[in-house]
């Protein structure tokens, strides 16, 4: 095909695409309500998320909250999902870090113990700097997030999301754990993960005196155990 050909069908192509749709008055709204819910969520607990705690929270009438969502679970379950898209939807930049030193380093230098030891203790840091701003920038997102780990003890409807939520968050811990563990780098993962979780979980209470040397022992205690150094 002649480039003037190739060229007049990329512009047809462009002018065929549809403008983005602007959202309605009412998807708004639902967002709003949504985001409100996450914020009670995360103050109050399941039992203190009421229709009228979220529309007081959003500055709303009663009457919309209730409009828009008349189940009180059906509601706190969105805004679980809401919370959980928000999480995923964030770039990792920790593990994204990670990922880029350990592909810089050749594989038969990897294998060296100074090199490990070195790399072990870089990823460390990177790993406490990455919980600690977690903690104090995201807490209402990871006191939503362990709230929903918790309710699906009671509430089997949750399970896909949790499924899907979990499996998003631990394929980047996945990928990073092959490179020192290729039988099983999958159980490593979920190890690191949990461990990982539970730290920033742990501190969310502490937000003006963060346990800085806990984070950074653990994180450097569980790194070296899946690098296999002593």
């Amino acid at each position: 095909m002649p480039v003037e050909d190739i060229n007049t069908q990329k512009l047809a192509e462009l002018n065929d695409k549809s403008p983005i749709k602007p959202r309605s008055k009412g998807e708004v709204t639902r967002e709003k309500i949504l985001i409100a819910a996450i914020e009670v969520l995360a103050l109050n607990g399941i039992k203190g998320t009421t229709h009228r705690a979220i529309a007081s929270n959003a500055d709303l009438q009663l009457s919309l909250t209730t409009y828009y969502f008349k189940d009180i679970q059906e509601l706190i379950h969105q805004a679980f999902r809401l919370n959980s898209e928000r999480i995923l939807s964030r770039t990792d930049t920790f593990l994204k870090a990670a990922f880029i030193v350990v592909t810089d380093i050749e594989k038969n230098e990897l294998r060296k113990t100074i090199v490990k030891e070195k790399l072990c203790l870089q990823l460390s840091e990177m790993a406490s700097e990455h919980l600690i701003d977690n903690i104090k920038h995201q807490a209402i997102s990871l006191a939503v997030e362990q709230l929903m780990l918790t309710e699906i003890q009671v509430t089997p409807e949750l399970c896909v999301l949790v499924k899907e939520h979990e499996s998003v968050k631990l394929l980047p811990y996945e990928q990073l754990c092959q490179f020192f563990n290729k039988v099983n780098p999958e159980l490593d993962a979920k190890i690191m993960y949990t461990v990982f979780s539970q730290l920033q979980y742990g501190q969310l209470t502490k937000q003006i005196n963060i346990d800085s040397e806990l984070i950074e022992q653990t994180t450097r205690r569980i790194i070296a155990w899946i690098m296999s150094i002593k």
